[in-house]
This record gives C-alpha cells, sequence and structure tokens, in this order.
C-alpha cells in the first residue's frame, strides 16, 4: 500500500502544478511589458527593486491628475466665433475635462502596468477617455487590459456597457447603467458628475439632486463640489417655481 502511495502523491503533485500553470494569472505584469516614461523610469525601477509598486501606482495617478486638470494649450489657432476672421488660441481644462491629451491613455495605462488592480484608477481612465475626451476605443482599451487582471470587477464590464451605450447614443442607458457603481467608494466623481448631468439633462431632477448632494457631501475635489452646489441651488429654484 506504502508503494502505492507514493506514485499517487507524485501524480497528484504533478497533476496540481501543471494546473496552476494553466489557470496562473500574475499577480502583476512582468517588468517587460512596463512601458516606462522616461522621467518615470528611475523611479519605476526603484518600485521594482523594493516592492513599492502599489506606492508608484498612487503616485503616477496622482500625476495622471494633475496633467489631466492641467490648462492645455495645444497651440492650434482656429477661427473665434464670436468676431469672424480673428483667431485664438484653445485652453482646455475644467469640469468637463474636454481637451486632447495625447498622453493620457499612456499614462493610466501605466499606472495599471504597475498595480494593475487599482480599480479607482482604471474607473478613472476610461470614464475620462470615454465619455469627457470622446475616445471610446481607448477606454475600451485600458479596461481590457484591467480585466485582463481583475477578471471578476463587476465594474470594469459595467463601465464598459455604459460606452456602449455612449457610443450608440442613448445617454439615458449610460445614467442608468452606471447608477448601481455610484455608492461604491472607488467610483470617481468624475462619473457621478455624468450620472447627475445625464439625469438632469432627461428631466430626472430628484435623481439628478441625490448625486449632486452626495458629491457635495463627500467629495474632496473643491471644483466638483462647487459646481454640485450651484446645480443644487438651481434645481432648488426650479423645484420652487412649480
Amino acid at each position: 500500500m506504502t508503494r502505492l502511495l507514493i506514485p499517487a502523491a507524485l501524480l497528484a503533485w504533478l497533476a496540481g502544478g501543471l494546473a496552476a500553470r494553466v489557470t496562473y494569472v500574475p499577480v502583476y505584469p512582468p517588468p517587460y511589458e512596463i512601458r516606462v516614461p522616461a522621467e518615470g523610469a528611475a523611479g519605476d525601477m526603484f518600485s521594482l527593486a523594493f516592492g513599492a509598486r502599489r506606492l508608484f501606482a498612487d503616485l503616477w495617478f496622482v500625476r495622471l491628475m494633475q496633467y489631466y486638470g492641467s490648462h492645455e494649450q495645444d497651440g492650434e489657432e482656429e477661427e473665434c466665433k464670436d468676431h469672424p476672421g480673428e483667431l485664438h488660441h484653445h485652453h482646455h481644462a475644467g469640469i468637463n475635462g474636454e481637451g486632447r491629451y495625447p498622453e493620457f491613455l499612456a499614462r493610466s495605462r501605466h499606472i495599471l502596468e504597475l498595480d494593475p488592480h487599482f480599480s479607482a484608477a482604471a474607473l478613472y481612465g476610461a470614464g475620462s477617455l470615454a465619455f469627457n475626451l470622446n475616445r471610446p476605443a481607448e477606454a475600451q482599451e485600458l479596461l481590457a487590459f484591467a480585466i485582463g487582471y481583475s477578471p471578476r470587477e463587476w465594474k470594469y464590464v459595467t463601465l464598459l456597457a455604459a460606452i456602449g451605450y455612449s457610443k450608440a447614443k442613448d445617454p439615458l442607458k449610460v445614467a442608468e447603467t452606471i447608477r448601481p457603481m455610484l455608492s461604491d467608494p472607488d467610483c470617481p466623481v468624475m462619473l457621478k458628475q455624468l450620472a447627475a448631468f445625464l439625469n438632469k439633462k432627461a428631466g430626472n431632477y430628484a435623481a439628478a439632486a441625490a448625486i449632486y448632494a452626495d458629491i457635495a457631501a463627500t467629495s474632496r475635489d473643491e471644483a466638483y463640489v462647487r459646481n454640485a452646489r450651484r446645480e443644487l441651488d438651481k434645481l432648488s429654484k426650479r423645484s420652487s417655481r412649480k
């Protein structure tokens, strides 16, 4: 019996090892898959050497928000609508996040290359690309990368569905789809702002007011808080006139 147990144990061990190789998904992308920005090479080398990937992912997320929050001067001139014949430069910044920001996808992906489980960064990046920058294909690319390392993250699938409705130009479906995400601690305030705007546009003023109230009470971003308070004041005046 003992002679039979030893070969059986070896077979079980080999089978388990093979199964683990088939189903194993690495916790982090390997270093050779990380596309390191030139200005961050030294820091990324430190993060890999000393196991500080999460810390540096946080740092890159702050840099992403600073990049996206800055006034963008693209150097292009267009004819001014108010004064035909005059040219002016465009600046992009503010609550809606319009603009070009050509490095946005690369910077967002780099955060996930360091920490692919940083769901707040993935949602912020994909949501900004899809709904503010009008680059849904890049948003889907970013979410596909994130899902590869967190296939059970329901928020990614939900956001993908919302992007699909956005491409189909169905704003009410977008608002309805992202509604379950709004109470999640990882939900970016930018998505809450989008949901409030879409509900207000659709005439769902009570739903919009509830979302704006949540932003005003919980957000640490003063720009969003000020905007939410303004919108609440407008909705309150609208209600009192009825």
